[in-house]
């Protein structure tokens, strides 16, 4: 056990722990739930980031003596591989605040005197005086947040093409399979099973690319505003150098937000941020939704799918294969709604010179980051993959539909067209057959008029109504 102190008084820790006093204080204190930041690695080597673009501006100033600076760089560098990840014990909806920055602090400073002494401890690393000069936790955490978000934004980017080119591909495979459209669950017109995912690759690809944009919105810091803004407690020659060296640690230009006040006080990000993720998870269960309608069955539902079997669906019914994939992908996004709301409270909750505690808004809007990526590769890959269409069926259906109707009553006018409609319905035949029992088509005309497949082409269409537009006055 080594023996720490601070300002409340002093405690013992376990020797083999990185963090100290303060964070063991917070630990038992904010003890409500087992959700830590530990939980959140992404958070971790973010605020390592930072630390680390600090050292070296302080080395850099002439501000912090080169051996602790290159002492805590290493630290900082082993912080961003994971090695402290179970070092932050704090609970997420009050830690990640000042307990987040002091905890970062402890750890840091521990393994830099530990690489300079040889132990554990201050005497020649100080947590406070020497990792957090310059520095307040509220100019170090918001910026934390944003590299971490910019960092798993690429993640859910990356996933979201992915899903897209599988819904890409299964529209190029299911091109020419023809079945029934159908609007409020009903039979409206043909279109192809291609058409229908061809729409869920464009509504993946539209998110995907607005996620893109909206990531180009965190790149910015405030770094240098210290507690309110006004930067008291910087070094000289710190504000102009820091920026320099977080962008290098990052691989990537992080630039000063233009105002520094605002930048403490905005919490509107996160909304907006959030708002784009449970956009793509609309688009996602939407797809997931109708893929789960279009393979219910297999003989007592719509049947037009045949979905990968990747575990049973019943304890009771042996028969009964479970779409597992697809409602995973639903529920995943049922989170990400629960996550919106959780963010705008938490938005909502700041005052004066310093924004809304961010652990519920950064804690959603990292969750939903992760389940989404999770979902839509799963979605992807054990579900949209191996879907195959019942080809026969899904014509068989749109071929017996009174809604063919339609092509009549473009001809002949709506009441000719319900006429036609009507005699398919009572005598069970096909809406062609009962056309051609009315003497309005001929074998031949009916073979043009009622090709599935052109009926799916506007300009197919366009150039059938062209070519018959003579029978109209029959």
């Amino acid at each position: 056990m080594r023996k720490e102190i601070d300002a409340l008084g002093e405690m013992m820790l376990p020797d083999d722990v990185y963090y100290g006093i303060q964070t063991e204080r917070n630990r038992r204190c904010l003890d409500i739930t087992d959700d830590t930041i530990s939980a959140y690695p992404a958070l971790i080597a973010a605020i390592a980031q930072v630390k680390k673009a600090c050292a070296l501006t302080n080395k850099e100033i002439g501000a912090l003596d080169p051996d602790k600076a290159a002492a805590i760089v290493q630290a900082c560098d082993e912080m961003t591989a994971g090695r402290f990840n179970d070092a932050f014990p704090l609970c997420i909806f009050r830690g990640s605040g000042t307990p987040f920055n002091m905890a970062a602090n402890e750890v840091l400073g521990n393994r830099a005197n530990e690489i300079l002494t040889g132990h554990k401890g201050a005497d020649a690393v100080h947590p406070n005086t020497h990792v957090n000069m310059c520095q307040s936790s509220n100019d170090v955490v918001p910026t934390a947040k944003t590299i971490a978000v910019w960092n798993e934004i690429g993640r859910v980017i990356a996933a979201a093409e992915h899903l897209e080119k599988a819904f890409s591909q299964k529209a190029e495979e299911f091109a020419d399979v023809v079945k029934m459209g159908r609007t409020c669950l009903q039979d409206a017109v043909p279109i192809t099973l291609g058409q229908e995912f061809s729409g869920y690759a464009a509504a993946m690809r539209r998110n995907r690319l607005r996620l893109e944009e909206e990531r180009g919105h965190w790149c910015g810091g405030v770094l240098g505003a210290t507690a309110v803004g006004t930067g008291m407690g910087c070094m000289p020659g710190y504000t102009d150098t820091i920026y320099k060296n977080l962008s290098a640690v990052c691989g990537r230009e992080i630039h000063c937000d233009a105002n520094l006040f605002d930048g403490l006080q905005a919490s509107d990000g996160f909304i907006v941020l959030h708002a784009h993720l449970l956009a793509l998870a609309t688009a996602a269960a939407k797809a997931a939704y109708d893929i789960r309608l279009m393979g219910s069955g297999p003989r007592a539902g719509m049947g037009e799918l045949v979905l990968p079997a990747v575990q049973p669906g019943s304890s009771i019914m042996p028969g009964k294969i479970n779409p597992v994939m697809a409602e995973v992908m639903i529920l995943a996004c049922h989170r990400v709604a629960g996550n919106q709301a959780g963010t705008g409270f938490g938005a909502f909750s700041g005052e004066l010179d310093l924004g809304p505690s961010s652990a519920v808004p950064i804690r959603g809007i990292l969750e939903s980051i992760d389940i989404l990526t999770r979902a839509m590769t799963l979605f992807a890959d054990k579900c949209v993959a191996g879907l195959a269409a019942n080809e026969e069926h899904c014509r068989a259906a749109a071929e017996s539909s009174t809604s063919l109707a339609t092509m009549v009553s473009a001809l002949f006018g709506y009441k000719v067209g319900s006429r036609v409609a009507k005699l398919a319905w009572n005598e069970g035949i096909t809406c062609r057959e009962a056309a051609e029992r009315e003497n309005l088509l001929t074998h031949e005309q009916a073979d043009d008029l009622f090709d599935l497949l052109a009926l799916t082409d506007v300009r197919k269409t366009e150039a059938l109504f062209k070519k018959y537009s003579d029978i109209r006055d029959v």
